[in-house]
């Protein structure tokens, strides 16, 4: 992230720690809109099944997706509002005048590729069987919808991107709202982002879909905000990583 200074605005503030964590609380609120959409299919129908009639399924996937490419979007905004750039062209931190940060660039695909082991391993350590998950999802896709697997696939992406654009915000919105109350030396290299999210959504990962899922969340999402700390707070850079990652989850 990058102060940028504060528009010529009557109500122009800059963001604080306090504004961080709301931005982190809204994006993390607006994960549970796919609850919303499950609880209206119960009222209607009675029940929720793992996956939806086709139509619906897409129509469903689509929709959030959209939706929150909009939230995300709304929320850069909002923080740039308060003169704090999330997105800033800058490369990762460290970066010479003469030229990009080899090393920088270099921990940033290290991170990356350990967390793509990680979520790749790591459940078949705990004892699960091995799979790739896009993979398993098309196959399950297949068996449910036949031919039509192709369009609920592509459903699918729009939803995964669009999740993982407000993940990328909950992580770095969290990120920087700990570093607003950790002045400790030191504390700027610490992935407070990634532990937020991983204890967040691991903990949601493991109520709904077991150990190992859970177990792959957090450890994913603290080397994504490792990486997010070597990008420089960047969502520029964390945001596709962050939609790569999940995707194998």
């Amino acid at each position: 992230m990058q102060w940028i200074g504060l528009p010529d605005v009557w109500d122009a503030r800059e963001a604080d720690h306090g504004f961080m964590a709301s931005l982190a609380t809204f994006s993390f609120v607006a994960l549970g809109l796919e609850l919303v959409v499950d609880g209206t299919y119960l009222t209607l129908t009675g029940d929720v099944p793992s996956l939806y009639p086709l139509g619906w399924q897409c129509l469903t996937w689509v929709a959030l997706g959209a939706v929150w490419l909009l939230l995300a979007r709304a929320l850069v905004l909002w923080c740039r509002r308060r003169g704090l750039d999330p997105l800033p062209p800058d490369r990762p931190a460290g970066e010479r005048t003469d030229g990009p940060d080899h090393r920088a660039w270099r921990a940033v695909l290290g991170y990356f590729a350990a967390a793509v082991v990680t979520a790749i391993a790591l459940p078949a350590v705990v004892g699960l069987p091995w799979g790739f998950a896009p993979v398993d999802r098309f196959l399950d896709l297949y068996a449910q919808y036949g031919d039509g697997a192709w369009l609920a696939m592509a459903a699918w992406l729009v939803y995964l991107v669009g999740r993982c654009l407000v993940v990328a915000g909950l992580l770095a919105y969290s990120h920087r709202a700990v570093l607003g109350v950790a002045t400790f030396r030191g504390a700027r290299w610490i992935p407070w982002g990634g532990l937020v999210t991983g204890v967040c959504l691991g903990t949601v990962a493991l109520l709904s879909r077991g150990q190992a899922a859970g177990l792959s969340t957090l450890v994913a999402s603290v080397l994504l905000g490792m990486l997010h700390v070597r990008s420089g707070e960047s969502l520029r850079v964390t945001a596709p990583f962050t939609v790569l990652v999940y995707a194998l989850i």
